[in-house]
């Protein structure tokens, strides 16, 4: 099998703020700025090779040294990433590279001046008939071997008619009817995949209709769910300053999730979902990460084990500090009205000498 065509990027887009992405929330925790530094240095390797980097035993060991980490620490962060969808899971299972969707369409963003942007078949996650409106020429999709299987032209460079002379447009005309002649030898163009965003699952142009969303009136319980939920969330980012997260929130689109989490997750108690919303606002970590009701749907079952965790943790805490120890007299009270004698005044002072290790005076 020939090796892979690769396209080395020489610069690659960082956002601000990419650390605040849900797929780094667990990663990051647990290996904070040291792995962040692993991560930027992970995706500088992608972009060296183009979109995807492999991520065999050889490459363990030649990047943990580059960067003068234990292999080990590197190989969990990276199963960290692959597991929470930093990296796609099924091409690292497949084919043991790194690689997802976001990092092709960078990739395909940074490289769009190139005359031939290629992307290998099978490792292919975005669609290219949507990327290639966003280049100056074509996307060209390639087989293991090398070999073209599909071309996207731009369609913006396809009607140049009003700009060229003559001369150019018989050329042109030309090297169409070739192309056409060419390409009546060639086997129908199989349609590209989509890549693994959900959102793809219903295809244009397939002849399958998209389902419009549910409408929801204010009588609805996933309407008043949103709501109440949008209320707690505009308090706390009142509070804390970040009211212009949540400043666009559409209450239908966090009906149909509260509906997608009810229903379809079949996390039916109702119960447990509004004490995760009470929970949420109020936690240090989170409720500056789950600011609509997508987030929390996505994040619900990582939410309840931590609002149970943290609510044991602090009951311990509590207990431990509330155990009240007996009181215990080491002489009889005299509060209760009794008088105590002079014989026994003179017994407790000789036992009181007695504790005390001090000679008769």
């Amino acid at each position: 099998m020939a090796r892979p065509l690769k396209e080395s990027l020489d610069y690659f887009p960082l956002d601000i703020d990419f650390d605040q992405d849900d797929k780094l929330i667990v990663p990051l925790s647990k290996f904070g700025m040291e792995g962040l530094g692993i991560i930027v240095k992970l995706m500088g390797e992608v972009y060296r090779k183009g979109y995807f980097y492999p991520w065999t035993e050889r490459e363990h060991y030649v990047f943990s040294n580059r960067v003068n980490v234990d292999v080990n620490l590197v190989k969990e962060l990276v199963n960290d990433c692959i597991k929470w969808g930093f990296f796609n899971q099924e091409l690292f299972e497949d084919h043991h590279i790194l690689t997802s969707k976001g990092f092709q369409k960078r990739f395909i963003e940074a490289a769009k001046r190139r005359k031939v942007i290629s992307i290998q078949e099978d490792y292919l996650l975005v669609d290219p008939e949507v990327e290639v409106k966003k280049v100056s020429h074509s996307i060209v999709i390639v087989d293991a071997d090398g070999k073209t299987v599909n071309v996207y032209i731009n369609p913006d460079k396809r009607n140049k008619e009003d700009a060229e002379i003559p001369q150019s447009k018989v050329k042109e005309s030309k090297e169409k009817k070739s192309k056409e002649k060419s390409n009546k030898e060639l086997p129908p163009e199989p349609l590209p995949p989509s890549g693994d965003d959900p959102s793809h699952d219903l295809k244009k142009g397939n002849g399958v209709k998209e389902k419009p969303k549910p409408k929801y009136d204010e009588e609805n319980q996933y309407f008043k769910m949103a709501v109440y939920f949008k209320t707690k969330v505009d308090e706390m980012a009142e509070a804390e300053g970040l009211m212009h997260l949540t400043a666009k929130t559409n209450l239908q689109t966090w009906a149909n999730d509260f509906r997608l989490l009810v229903e379809v997750d079949k996390h039916q108690d109702k119960n447990l979902i509004l004490q995760v919303m009470d929970w949420v606002v109020t936690d240090s970590f989170w409720k500056s990460n789950v600011l609509s009701a997508s987030k929390f749907r996505d994040q619900f079952p990582k939410l309840v084990l931590e609002m149970r965790n943290k609510s044991r943790a602090k009951q311990g805490r509590n207990y431990s500090g509330s155990s009240a120890k007996t009181k215990i007299d080491v002489v009889p009270s005299v509060t209760d009205g009794h008088q105590v004698s002079d014989e026994e005044m003179a017994e407790l002072m000789e036992f009181a000498r007695q504790m005390s290790g001090k000679p008769d005076a």
